[in-house]
């Protein structure tokens, strides 16, 4: 059986997440988990509370509350994730008695660094842009973000593609009345091409942007679970 890991800039498991990855992966891949904030409380997650000029990642903790945390304060907490998930340098099996994953995803958006890793690391927010790129051509593209403290840097991210997007915000860990207003802003602005831009949205929440614009809609989740079948 093949090992693949997946990495949460919160606490896991991920139970909201990755079932949806494992519908997609099958049987016959295992996946093993690890979270950034693992075994952390809160006086010790609310240390990792952005500063001024850091990055802002918002993050579901164990007991279902999301928590908003700086990407530069987590980098090192996920490489030290990836270090222990990996299987033996040496070996391209996995530990039988402590499986290793040959193959990873980092289950956020954000822009990273390259991690160190003799395996695969798959960073969504690198394969989500790609693929947005190739199929947005001229038309309008709609973005949703998780928290407005991102929409400087997912404005001047996605213009890369298209000179204007229109941004929107939604939580995926809020009441889903904000998805349905995120969704009708980008109906009437004319997106074709959605970008759901967070790891924590579901494909019940993709469906829910779908039905109400019409649009084309990328996942990440989904995005990331066919690669990484791929590639284990």
């Amino acid at each position: 059986m093949k090992t693949v890991g997946v990495i949460t800039i919160g606490q896991a498991p991920r139970d909201d997440v990755v079932p949806d990855l494992e519908k997609i992966l099958g049987p016959e891949v295992q996946v093993v988990q690890a979270g950034a904030l693992d075994g952390l409380g809160r006086e010790a997650i609310a240390s990792l509370a952005p500063a001024s000029g850091q990055y802002p990642l918002i993050t579901r903790l164990l007991d279902g509350a999301s928590v908003v945390i700086a990407k530069e304060a987590i980098i090192p907490l996920l490489q030290g994730c990836l270090d222990r998930l990996a299987a033996p340098r040496n070996s391209p099996s996995p530990r039988s008695e402590a499986p290793g994953a040959t193959a990873f995803a980092i289950l956020c958006t954000g822009v990273f660094p390259r991690f160190r890793s003799i395996w695969p690391v798959l960073e969504p927010d690198r394969l989500l842009f790609g693929v947005a790129q190739a199929i947005v051509g001229a038309g309008p593209l709609g973005v949703i973000i998780p928290i407005e403290g991102q929409r400087a840097a997912a404005t001047a991210h996605w213009s890369r593609i298209v000179p204007e997007p229109t941004l929107a915000v939604a939580s995926p860990y809020a009441d889903a009345a904000t998805l349905v207003e995120a969704s009708e802003r980008l109906r009437g602005a004319g997106a074709r091409v959605v970008v759901m831009d967070c790891m924590g949205f579901t494909a019940p929440a993709r469906k829910v942007v779908r039905d109400i614009t019409g649009a084309a809609v990328l996942l990440p989740s989904s995005l990331v679970a066919r690669v990484l079948a791929d590639i284990a």
